[in-house]
Formats: structure tokens, C-alpha cells, sequence
């Protein structure tokens, strides 16, 4: 059974245009590299998170997704393609993407959300992890909730396929017009656009947008990344302040 794919609508404003040095892909050239890309803020759930080895991704929509076989159907397991894009820019029928994630594995979070996925427990209210402090915290103090984690597959793993943030010429998103796209897939797109539900997408589908993406991107970023900006206070997971405003909870 082949995997299912998705497309996924985020909103600009919890979205930080951030300066990072990290590892790239040019011409398929691995090199290092310090530049702009797309990521949620911090002090807020970073959704899907890239400051790890393997980036995660496990709450805003992440519900919304096929992740069980239901009889023969397809489903979100290793292989499957997430392509985040803004949702805002779906608006005027753009498509604007700033993450291509690969899907390694799933794991599973405890029921009734009594602790994290077992393969993190040394992360767990750990304020000295980052995947704690900047991800895996948020169901224990906010609204989301903690049911799978999408744990992705990167170019290190040495696999032909792998998540990247894709750069385009300009050092900007990869963008293009929703009418570039096939009618049948654009139309699927445009009907999921008012909600701004994640658009399932077929294997075809998946080839099509990727083919289109890779047309247009310039520079594959595709790990080991720090952020430039040294200013960022992370919330204290204890803390009073895990209840004030600054807190990005509702992004989704």
C-alpha cells in the first residue's frame, strides 16, 4: 500500500522569517550555509519543529490526518509527503511553501497524555531539551493535544527521499500560481482553501507538487540548524509565565 500525502495550510503571522546557519543542499552539493528560512516563532509551539536532528511535527493538523489504515485506504506512514504552506497566500490562489517533510516514522504518545512518545522520554519536562522547552511541552500547558508525533526522514539517513525547507533564487519561499497546477488537483486545493482543511493528496498528486517545488528551489535546507537571532527567551514550562499573552497556543 502506497503512503498517503498531505498538504497542509499554516497562517503567516506565527510564522518568523529567521536567519539560520545549518546544512544545505546546492545542485546537490552538500554544504554549510547561513540564510533566511520560514519557521514559527519561538515562545510558542514551533509546528513543525526543525531544530532537531529529526524534525517533529505532532499538533496543528497533525489530528486532521489520515494515521490509521482504514480497510485498504492509504495512510500517513513512512514515505508520505507533508508540504506546509501558507494558507494566507492560498488566499489569492498562491502557493507558498516553506517545508517539505518526510514522514521516517510515527510515535505514539501515551493515552490520556501521560507522558510523551516513549522513544522521547529523556526529553520529558527536561528544561534542558530544546524538543521539551520548544515542542513536546504544549499539550501539558495549552489546548493542543499529544496523539502521534510525525518523526521526519533527512538527507543524513541517506534515503532517497528526505524533508527539506525549500530556498528559492531570490532567497524566498517557493512559490508559484495555483494555476500551474493540473485542474483536477487544483480544484481539490481551492475546495480545501475556505477551511483551510489539509488537502489529501494521491501518490500522483505528491509527484506533481514535488516536481513543481523542486523546479523552483534553488537551495535544499536540510538540517543541523541554529537560530542567529540570540535574543529568544523560551518559556519556563513551570513557570507563571507559561499564562501570559506572549504564548503562541492558537496559531492553528
Amino acid at each position: 500500500m502506497q503512503p498517503l500525502h498531505y498538504l497542509i495550510f499554516h497562517p503567516d503571522y506565527a510564522r518568523k522569517k529567521t536567519e539560520v546557519q545549518g546544512k544545505v543542499l546546492i545542485r546537490y552539493q552538500l554544504t554549510d550555509w547561513q540564510g533566511n528560512v520560514w519557521v514559527d516563532e519561538p515562545n510558542g509551539n514551533e509546528d513543525p519543529f526543525v531544530f532537531s536532528e529529526r524534525w517533529l511535527y505532532s499538533y496543528c493538523h497533525a489530528t486532521q490526518l489520515r494515521r490509521n489504515p482504514v480497510t485498504q485506504d492509504a495512510y500517513v506512514r513512512s514515505g508520505s509527503y507533508l508540504f506546509f504552506c501558507s494558507g494566507n497566500a492560498a488566499n489569492k490562489k498562491t502557493i507558498e511553501l516553506d517545508t517539505v517533510f518526510v514522514v521516517d516514522h510515527s510515535a505514539k504518545w501515551p493515552d490520556n497524555q501521560e507522558g510523551i512518545p516513549e522513544e522521547f522520554q529523556q526529553d520529558y519536562k527536561n528544561n534542558k531539551s530544546d524538543r521539551w522547552k520548544r515542542h513536546f511541552k504544549y499539550p501539558f500547558i495549552g489546548p493542543h493535544t499529544g496523539k502521534y508525533t510525525y518523526v521526519s526522514r533527512q538527507w543524513f539517513d541517506k534515503k532517497d527521499e528526505y524533508s527539506f525547507l525549500p530556498i528559492s533564487h531570490n532567497g524566498n519561499r517557493v512559490k508559484f500560481d495555483l494555476g500551474l497546477l493540473t485542474p483536477d488537483l487544483q480544484s481539490k486545493i481551492e475546495n480545501n482553501i475556505p477551511g483551510k482543511y489539509p488537502v489529501m493528496l494521491s501518490e500522483k498528486e505528491k509527484t506533481e507538487l514535488l516536481k513543481r517545488t523542486l523546479s523552483l528551489t534553488s537551495i535544499q535546507v536540510v538540517g543541523n540548524l541554529t537560530r542567529q537571532d540570540d535574543n529568544i527567551n523560551i518559556i519556563d514550562s513551570c513557570g507563571t509565565s507559561c499564562r501570559t499573552k506572549s504564548v503562541g497556543f492558537g496559531k492553528c
